[in-house]
């Protein structure tokens, strides 16, 4: 292919920047003794540790070779000065190959070099000739660049690559940085939990104090906000994976978005309801709430598909075992009046509760996390438990213990009457230090932190 337009030195630095050549600490010079050829070389600022650049427009299956002059202004700290020639890839989004000419020396340091070697690369690619070095009087200057490879910059749109001025769906979003580029309602995901699922653990007996097992109910769940271009959430996919019962209870999910109200909510699909605990209004959300209360399911048992003997399933190694479920909740959003963003749905709103066995004003949440509307506030303070509403102080143990565990990953739980802490040694540390020790309780960092045979 024909080689690209071979950087211009004519003294007129404005016409290669709009051919999309980049310059970062460069200018011209004319300067007879330090101009490489023709009328006008491109120099540097005086070089330091940060970095002085020219890079090219994008070009196209470059193969062949890159040639350049180079030299530079003084001998001060010359063997401390390199200049490094880096193809940069596009499609991958990294740094490919790094070139080092270092062989500047106090003898050679003004003396014109020509630098040149072969690639070949398919794809888009720009060629970036950087000067670095400890700080110095001395400049960089380069000449007679010509690369190959085919233009590739659309100077009429910001210098992307030209088949970035593709937006078929025409939000503003070119289809290559678009997530869903035939979709003008979306642009980007946003996955609050960083593309991991968390696990939660639940201690059904609240507010007795129950056997500390964290097994009643264990599910995993990742949250991706989906946004437009202008930022706004316009629609949530929830993934719940329900993978533990060790109750009886017949427990409900549901959680609240503790910063949303429902009337912004347009739909909810994906629920898994049939006993009638949650009363919805017309858009999947539960009726009679403050914020958007989005039902999951209503009954664990029967949405695990368990019917057998016994008080739960996957909790015992000879137990009753069914494959985990997996319930996918898509909540389409209303921008007809104030948008929701990401500072209005983020993980610490995400309020995840169960309803235990069937009384709706029976709500199990995280530690210090606040109920719905339709809890019943008499439970509060009774049996074993010390929350105090005043305070914001909600499920939190005499002991100061919660009744659900939350870790950022995917992480096993507790054999059927097997206390928690005889799994997770750190974990007791974790939670009287209020989080400041041990934060890490739930990973495999060794023996001292697991104890495997307790696990399921």
């Amino acid at each position: 292919m024909a080689q690209t337009t071979t950087l211009s030195m004519e003294g007129r630095r404005e016409i290669d920047a709009a051919h999309c050549w980049e310059f970062q600490s460069v200018a011209y010079t004319s300067t007879s003794s330090e101009v490489i050829s023709g009328n006008q070389s491109a120099r540097t600022a005086p070089i330091n540790a940060n970095f002085h650049s020219i890079k090219s427009p994008w070009i196209i299956n470059p193969n062949g070779a890159i040639q350049f002059k180079h030299r530079l202004s003084g001998k001060e700290q010359a063997a401390k000065i390199k200049l490094y020639v880096i193809v940069y890839d596009y499609t991958n989004n990294q740094y490919d190959t790094n070139y080092s000419y270092s062989s500047y020396t106090a003898a050679n340091a003004t003396q014109i070099v020509t630098g040149s070697f072969n690639i070949k690369r398919v794809g888009i690619y720009k060629i970036i000739f950087s000067f670095t070095g400890i700080p110095s009087s001395t400049r960089g200057i380069l000449d007679e660049i010509s690369l190959p490879g085919a233009y590739y910059s659309n100077p009429s749109n910001a210098c992307l690559p030209q088949n970035l001025s593709t937006d078929t769906d025409g939000d503003g979003i070119m289809d290559k940085h678009d997530e869903y580029p035939n979709d003008p309602a979306l642009a980007f995901n946003n996955y609050l939990n960083g593309h991991n699922y968390t696990t939660l653990m639940f201690e059904d007996l609240w507010p007795g104090k129950g056997d500390y097992d964290f097994n009643d109910l264990v599910l995993d769940y990742q949250v991706n906000c989906l946004s437009n271009a202008k930022g706004q959430i316009t629609r949530a996919e929830i993934s719940i994976v329900l993978r533990a019962i060790g109750a009886s209870y017949k427990n409900g999910f549901a959680f609240q978005l503790d910063k949303i109200e429902p009337s912004k909510v347009l739909s909810v699909t994906g629920q898994k309801l049939s006993t009638g605990l949650f009363q919805l209004d017309g858009n999947g959300t539960e009726s009679g709430q403050t914020f958007a209360v989005i039902p999951v399911f209503d009954d664990a048992l029967k949405t695990i598909g368990f019917s057998g003997a016994g008080t739960g399933v996957n909790i015992e190694r000879n137990g009753s075992s069914i494959a985990y479920d997996t319930s996918t909740i898509v909540v389409e959003f209303s921008l007809n009046n104030t948008g929701i963003t990401l500072n209005d749905f983020t993980l610490a709103s995400f309020n995840p509760f169960i309803v235990i066995n069937q009384k709706r004003g029976r709500e199990l949440h995280k530690l210090n996390y606040a109920p719905t509307n339709l809890m019943n506030q008499s439970l509060f303070g009774s049996e074993y438990d010390n929350s105090n509403i005043s305070t914001g102080t909600y499920y939190k143990s005499k002991n100061n213990l919660p009744w659900v565990i939350e870790t950022f990953s995917s992480s096993p739980y507790m054999l059927e009457k097997k206390d928690i802490t005889s799994g997770y040694s750190k974990l007791i540390d974790w939670v009287l230090s209020s989080g400041g020790s041990y934060s890490d309780w739930y990973i495999n960092s060794g023996a001292s932190y697991r104890n495997s045979s307790a696990l399921y």
